[in-house]
């Protein structure tokens, strides 16, 4: 039995910092994967892999968090370029208030861009129309309505988080989304209880192997660092369930 690496990015940005890719790294690690035949899967062949309805003898599962508006300027192209797939976990609240005024693109880092999540979301944040051109090579799914940041002036329960989100998802994608991924790596038995009235398969920020269980409640994520050759020695990792689950346990992050 395989395991499939779920790679885990947020920005895409000129220079590596935290929790961000350089471009230049970034166009590596996925020429990698291109030149030596991954299949990147889509959201649906994941789930179909955890499931074990389908199988995959190579493959990589690409993930974005939170719908950073570089990730349309900067790995868009890229992913295009090397006709790969990815999915992009949105939090449908900012991407709602993105989308109500145009803005000149900040490429930031991420604890400006977070601040400018609340003063210009326009700026730092993909609107709806940047994620419609991008639906040829990316899926959209759920990070919650607001992130748990409750930037605009509303706090939201649990339940509105998930209903409002994948409502959202709904009206503008036509998305039945199936995928949740938990703010900041946050949750607890209670909340995966709850979620499952509205989602299937939850995406945490743990290392670790993802086999053909149906284990769909702790789905685990590589952070991205470094260029293709440290993502070439992760993925040679991660592919292996005894390797994986190991080294999981000795880095847990």
């Amino acid at each position: 039995m395989n395991s499939v690496p779920v790679l885990m990015y947020h920005h895409i940005l000129e220079k590596d910092s935290f929790i961000a890719s350089s471009i230049e790294n970034f166009e590596k690690q996925m020429k990698f994967l291109a030149e030596n035949n991954y299949k990147t899967l889509t959201s649906k062949e994941f789930l179909e892999f955890k499931q074990g309805k389908k199988k995959f003898k190579k493959a990589i599962f690409i993930t974005f968090d939170d719908g950073w508006r570089d990730n349309y300027y900067f790995a868009y192209p890229v992913l295009k370029k090397y006709n790969l797939k990815a999915t992009i976990f949105l939090v449908t609240e900012w991407i709602e208030k993105a989308s109500e005024k145009k803005s000149e693109f900040k490429p930031l880092k991420h604890n400006e861009a977070k601040k400018e999540v609340q003063i210009n979301p326009s700026s730092v944040i993909l609107n709806w129309n940047e994620i419609e051109k991008m639906s040829d090579v990316l899926d959209f799914h759920s990070h919650t309505h607001s992130h748990r940041d409750f930037y605009f002036g509303k706090e939201y329960s649990w339940e509105e988080e998930f209903e409002k989100s994948k409502e959202i998802l709904k009206n503008r994608l036509g998305v039945d989304s199936k995928h949740l991924c938990w703010p900041r790596g946050k949750y607890d038995n209670n909340l995966i209880m709850l979620v499952k009235k509205n989602f299937k398969i939850f995406y945490t920020t743990k290392r670790g192997i993802n086999l053909a269980d149906n284990n769909l409640d702790e789905i685990k994520r590589i952070a991205i660092k470094k260029d293709d050759r440290w993502l070439k020695k992760q993925i040679k990792i991660f592919s292996n369930p005894i390797f994986g689950y190991l080294y999981s346990k000795v880095k847990p992050e």
